[in-house]
């Protein structure tokens, strides 16, 4: 076997800076015009192939690409490893519970989208010239094909669109979006069912049921074993690696192997690709980091070469009679139109939402470039069909986003879809979320450490949580007593079995050194945790927070921090009292307070304070103040819903609200004080202001304080 030569690898370098330079200049030109980036790195290809340099200068086309085998299929590998990951990214964003919630307006929408143009593509295939096929032998292998590529849409550019006209959570975005991941993931099962009777090169009954055996095995053993396996690696991976982007490549390597699979077993690897984005989407541990680190990844390098790689292989020069391009476009247009809107129609919607959810699912983008580069591979689609394909892709991108907003124009949501936006905008000022959640806490011995395991149990019940108690170790000089190993073993073990007593699912232990303790800490917090839990300094002194490690933490961590005090009352709370001032960091601490008592059981007061002395010119301030502090008590009472917790939500005024804080707290026999907190300016103490400092020397219940990371 020949290695590559020096000439070889300069060729290959200058091909890929050159499809990557273009596609990403001429990308950034269609955002600035409002367009998809993708049309802009097709355009690049084009340019750089034989329809544009090839016709116009081809001298300096066979000097940049010469016909040398080796050096096309190095730019071809890279090409494909770019579709994988596009695949990957779209299976990522296929939100199966979208599927649930729209219904089945969107399965009607999607199967007649499918069905319409895939019989007009079947039908076109099986007259069109034989000119036109690949292999004039294999007509009903191309009308098949056609069909696939009639009936497709494009996920990644509905979604672009939606989101450009502010559409994603409307009713209408959801349809839309859901209808198109339905006909994406059935169009992709339909071209893995041709590719795989194409890699046999003949229709036959036998090749057919082994490609539909082999699909139906896949996705079982993903849907009832694979998904779960998973969601167990995406777990492990998040909770004991150690190497950077850890999840990141844990995104890639499944991917790569579902799409080694699916490629091995006769199916298209970029199906298998698909399958991985869906089956990891569903993980609570896939960061935002890993999608933005993936995106990067995808969307920055590999898929702009395979776009401008699609183009280059396109020559528009080849399509010799323009009739047949324009009459492929009227029928690929017409079909998507004709059946989503019939779906549209008999899912309910007026004849001008179906008109707006037929313009939607019209764009093919990417996804039908793709499905024309694989059938150009496979030696089903000649050099003009696919030119024509490529054009098809071109024009619904372009005709979709103008068409669609013209058609939404002033159309004003219901009101049953105003209150579930207004209860998802509510949703969303959330920090904390069970399913998931990766909280830490710190090991120490006494009932405030006790407490502070407690707590994240509780929080952190979830089969995809983990709780992991952190023993942090000072290698450099103290002149503070350290605990003995046996202390350190015993605080560890008391700790893990509150936390599975408390109901937690996945408890680690692990230990972490540096210069000094809080050191250790901050490095390990960096691991991604979605909260610090931490018991209060045993502290016999006048400052209830008094300590060295806990205001560094404080101050320097980029998570909440939920600081326990114990107060000897047993666990599991059955009063929970969350005091709110309606601000951000305030909101944190009622969130806690939901979470614990959807978890427990336990009744959850929310209790608004507006500070007004009582006298008699303060009397209409004081009815002025309960007026204006009843919608941020209404708010904590709806946000309390989707948890299944009915909020006692009140409002009251008082001279001094920490007073009243601690006066209904005895009242009510509350046993648990949920409050929000923010750190103030301090001379290195944990200060929280006079009002919780207050609170803090003088409740009588279990104390958390949950410390916003704005700081």
């Amino acid at each position: 076997m020949n290695h590559l030569n020096e000439t070889q690898i300069l060729l290959f370098l200058i091909q890929f800076t050159l499809l990557f330079v273009t596609t990403r200049a001429l990308a950034d030109i269609m955002k600035r015009l409002g367009q998809a980036t993708v049309i802009g790195e097709l355009l690049a290809g084009i340019l750089l192939g034989p329809t544009v340099l090839g016709h116009f200068a081809p001298a300096i086309h066979r000097l940049v690409f010469p016909p040398d085998a080796i050096v096309n299929h190095l730019i071809d590998g890279v090409a494909w490893l770019g579709v994988i990951m596009l695949l990957l990214m779209t299976g990522l964003e296929t939100d199966l519970g979208l599927l649930k919630r729209a219904g089945r307006g969107a399965l009607w929408i999607s199967i007649l989208g499918i069905l319409a143009p895939g019989l007009s593509g079947f039908a076109l295939g099986w007259t069109l010239p034989a000119r036109y096929l690949a292999q004039p032998g294999e007509r009903l292998l191309f009308s098949l094909f056609m069909a696939v590529a009639m009936a497709i849409s494009a996920v990644p550019v509905i979604a672009k669109i939606l989101m450009d006209l502010n559409l994603m959570r409307r009713d209408l975005g959801m349809t839309i979006l859901a209808a198109g991941i339905i006909d994406d993931t059935l169009g992709w099962i339909a071209l893995s069912i041709v590719a795989g009777l194409a890699a046999h090169c003949a229709v036959d009954l036998r090749s057919l049921g082994a490609t539909i055996l082999a699909i139906l095995l896949f996705l079982a053993f993903c849907y009832y074993l694979g998904g779960r396996l998973v969601l167990n690696l995406m777990r492990w991976v998040d909770d004991h690696a150690q190497a950077e982007h850890a999840g990141m490549s844990a995104l890639v390597g499944v991917a790569m192997v579902c799409a080694i699979v699916t490629q091995a077993i006769g199916l298209h690897a970029v199906f298998g690709a698909f399958i991985a984005g869906v089956m990891i989407g569903r993980s609570a541990r896939l960061h935002r980091l890993d999608r933005t680190d993936l995106e990067a990844a995808t969307v920055g390098v590999f898929a702009p070469v395979f776009f401008g790689y699609s183009g280059l292989k396109a020559d528009f020069f080849a399509i010799h009679q323009v009739w047949m391009a324009l009459a492929v476009l009227a029928i690929a247009i017409a079909g998507k139109l004709i059946g989503c809107a019939a779906g549209a129609r008999l899912s309910g919607l007026g004849w001008r939402e179906s008109l707006a959810v037929a313009i939607g699912m019209d764009a093919r983008g990417g996804m039908g470039i793709i499905v024309g580069l694989i059938g150009l591979n496979l030696g089903v689609l000649g050099p003009e069909m696919y030119a024509i394909l490529i054009m098809v892709a071109i024009v619904t991108s372009l005709i979709t986003p103008p068409l669609l907003g013209w058609t939404l124009a002033g159309l004003q949501p219901g009101p049953e879809e105003l209150a579930r936006l207004e209860r998802e905008k509510l949703l969303a000022r959330l920090s904390f979320s069970k399913e998931g959640a990766k909280l830490l806490v710190l090991s120490g011995g006494g009932p405030h450490a006790r407490l502070a395991a407690h707590l994240a149990a509780v929080l952190g019940n979830h089969p995809d949580a983990s709780i992991t108690i952190f023993r942090a170790i000072s290698t450099g000089s103290s002149g503070a007593a350290s605990p003995s190993t046996e202390e350190i073993a015993k605080n560890l073990a008391a700790l893990k079995s509150i936390a599975l007593e408390s109901g937690a699912r996945n408890v680690i232990d692990r230990t972490g050194s540096a210069e000094t303790i809080a050191e250790a800490i901050l490095k390990e917090s960096e691991r991604g945790y979605d909260a610090i839990f931490a018991g209060a300094p045993q502290n016999p002194g006048d400052d209830p927070l008094a300590g060295e490690v806990l205001p560094l933490i404080v101050a320097r961590a980029h998570a909440p921090i939920v600081i326990a005090r114990n107060s000897g009352a047993s666990v599991p709370f059955r009063r929970v009292l969350a005091p709110t001032t309606g601000a951000t960091f305030s909101r944190l601490g009622a969130n806690l307070a939901m979470l614990y008592a959807h978890a427990t059981g336990a009744a959850m007061t929310a209790l608004f304070v507006s500070e007004a002395p009582f006298t008699i010119r303060n009397l209409y301030r004081r009815r002025q103040a309960v007026h204006d502090g009843a919608p941020i008590a209404e708010e904590i009472r709806k946000l309390g819903v989707p948890f299944g917790v009915t909020v006692d939500a009140r409002v009251a005024t008082g001279g001094r609200p920490e007073n009243v804080i601690l006066d209904v707290a005895g009242r009510d026999a509350c046993d648990l004080l949920a409050m929000g907190v923010m750190l103030r300016p301090s001379n290195g103490r944990l200060y929280f202001g006079p009002k919780v400092d207050y609170i803090l020397r003088n409740a009588r219940c279990a104390i958390a304080l949950v410390v916003t990371p704005e700081t």
